[in-house]
């Protein structure tokens, strides 16, 4: 599966982390439910936490939602990690790259964005990389496509 934050594809889980903002008379709850990641996990695990940490405890029903909160987040984070740590890309199977017209039956789309990105001065290798990976491309078609779109310009 894809990452809900970054779209790289690779194994993912499904969380939901929360943290607490406790105000003297209030309090706020902030939610993070999406497909991540090990690296966006670990990053949201820790933004939630810290945020647990030091803004949760102030008012005192805060104060117990904070401790119920940090529980929480850990326990999923932990079974998270385990779920990523199955074997390999059990849940999603490979899937062929897309090559020659179907690739750029794909890529035509992004033509407008491919050329935003070298006027932009980024470096066309890179592009070609970012494409094939996001869109599922063979990475020769992905650059043929770069190439084409830059020699026109």
């Amino acid at each position: 599966m894809r990452c809900d934050h970054c779209s790289r594809s690779e194994a993912t889980a499904y969380v939901e982390l929360n943290h607490n903002v406790g105000m003297v008379f209030a309090r706020r709850s902030y939610t993070t439910a999406a497909e991540l990641c090990r690296g966006c996990l670990g990053k949201a695990f820790w933004h939630h936490t810290l945020r647990n940490l030091t803004l949760g405890w102030w008012g005192t029903i805060s104060f117990f939602v904070t401790w119920y909160y940090l529980l929480s987040n850990l326990v999923t984070y932990v079974q998270a990690r385990a779920e990523m740590g199955r074997s390999p890309r059990q849940a999603t199977p490979v899937v062929a790259a897309a090559r020659g017209d179907a690739a750029l039956r794909i890529l035509q789309p992004f033509e407008h964005n491919v050329r935003m990105q070298l006027r932009m001065g980024d470096d066309p290798a890179d592009i070609a990389r970012d494409m094939a990976r996001l869109h599922g491309v063979e990475a020769a078609a992905a650059h043929a496509f770069v190439e084409q779109i830059r020699a026109s310009a």
